[in-house]
């Protein structure tokens, strides 16, 4: 899930360094896997507050040009990205609640909730099919089946 980020170029007011067309010079994954950097904007408009999307998979290392306008110390930034951020984005969303059906199913709120019906669902066994249906907490939507098959030695899931 993409993130926005923020650079600041110089010290002080950040609005005194506004109107910049900052570029990646670099944007690498480790010290020689170039990755595609995206495009940075000044957010909003005479802030001088620069931002970029970026959704991180893997760490990136990244610096900064703010152009040569910029005094020598107050031209470059540099910074990392790390993808264990994006596990940070995926506990929940706003629609998640463990009591709800509007739970998004890729969350950890939403394994949750599955398995949480799968415990508290209700089960059946028809014995002349040998089926075992196991259905959500109170519905009849279906989660799974398995055929068992016995012998006298043991019992089979299949």
């Amino acid at each position: 899930m993409p993130k926005t980020y923020g650079l600041i170029f110089g010290s002080g007011d950040s609005a005194n360094n506004s109107g910049l067309s900052p570029t990646f010079v670099i944007f690498n994954a480790g010290a020689t896997l170039p990755v595609t950097p995206p495009p940075i904007s000044e957010t909003p408009t005479g802030s001088g507050i620069y931002t970029f999307v970026y959704g991180a998979t893997i760490p990136i290392f990244f610096k900064a040009d703010g152009g040569s306008a910029l005094l020598a110390a107050d031209r470059f930034r540099y910074g990392s990205l790390d993808a264990i951020q994006s596990v940070d984005e995926k506990i929940g969303s706003g629609s998640d609640s463990i009591g709800s059906t509007a739970v998004d199913p890729n969350t950890l709120m939403g394994l949750a909730k599955r398995s949480l019906e799968f415990e508290e669902g209700n089960a059946v066994f028809n014995k002349s099919t040998q089926v075992w249906s196991v259905f959500a907490r109170g519905s009849s939507t279906l989660l799974f089946t398995k055929k068992l098959t016995n012998t006298t030695s043991q019992s089979t899931k299949s």
